[in-house]
């Protein structure tokens, strides 16, 4: 394990083992995690784990404690998620990406450090050599990080904190503006295009028309969109011209869009014939 000299207990988890996590609600890395991080606090905790997740928020609607409480009902998350909406802890802890992992000993030396996925079982050996347990096969929890290696696709900001790839050829704008689609054929791969009459503000593009269409080309098997309404908006989603559903767009979360297993190239269509649509940014899987 990689040593650390950075004393880090709160006085009340001296003598415990202790997996500080940094997450936000919304991330979709972060999330791909629960299901270990879960696992690892029903299995330790009676042998001296104590799990800790630090919210920080990417986006402001994620400082909201009724949305980060909503959120963690839903997902099943039962051990403590303090919320870090001013970036403390972060900066404190000199951590750079959701998610991180620092698993830290009974007196409060940070042992390991990991970042983003990929990592579970290098972790859960370092916690059960910390609790003196015997080292897990190797075989016993194989699935639990995600194959992400055919993903094709970075993930996808609308807003105008991060460069946008939407369609040069629509001649992406800040504020408000009004975009056509050029034929039917659309968008060239990892770029999106709009119809319609968008707001595009710092975090989010909004919908200000009755009436808007986003085209996004990806390849993946897996399509998160984070988005909102208020009031909720039903949006038609349609991958590759089939498939057809309507979803109910209400709090601003994180939507499943396609939930696939196999990766290849792929178009998603979604229309929403009401204003107030807020789309943040799409990740994929």
């Amino acid at each position: 394990m990689a040593e650390r000299g950075r004393p880090a207990h709160h006085g009340r988890l001296r003598g415990k083992v202790a997996l500080v996590e940094f997450g936000t609600y919304t991330c979709i890395n972060w999330r791909r995690t629960l299901p270990y991080v879960n696992r690892w606090h029903a299995d330790y905790g009676a042998q001296g784990l104590q799990v800790i997740c630090i919210h920080t928020p990417e986006f402001g609607f994620e400082r909201n404690r009724p949305n980060v409480e909503s959120a963690i009902r839903e997902l099943g998350v039962t051990y403590p998620i303090p919320q870090d909406n001013e970036f403390r802890t972060w900066r404190a802890w000199n951590n750079q990406a959701w998610p991180s992992f620092y698993l830290v000993d009974g007196t409060g030396q940070v042992r390991l450090v990991r970042e983003g996925e990929g990592n579970s079982q290098e972790i859960e050996g370092a916690i059960r050599s910390l609790l003196g347990l015997a080292r897990a096969g190797s075989s016993d929890h194989p699935a639990d990080d995600a194959d992400l290696s055919g993903v094709g696709t970075p993930e996808i900001y609308f807003g105008s904190a991060h460069p946008t790839p939407q369609d040069r050829a629509q001649s992406p704008r800040q504020g408000e503006a009004a975009y056509a689609f050029a034929g039917r054929r659309g968008p060239k791969l990892n770029e999106y295009q709009l119809d319609g009459r968008w707001m595009r503000e710092e975090e989010a593009l909004v919908l200000r028309s009755s009436h808007g269409t986003v085209r996004v080309r990806f390849s993946a098997a897996k399509l998160h969109l984070i988005a909102g309404a208020s009031p909720p908006v039903p949006v038609r989603v349609s991958i590759d011209g089939g498939g057809e559903r309507t979803i109910e767009v209400g709090m601003t979360t994180l939507y499943t869009l396609l939930d696939g297993d196999g990766y290849g190239e792929h178009r998603l269509e979604l229309e929403c014939a009401a204003p107030g649509l807020s789309l943040f940014s799409a990740t994929f899987g």
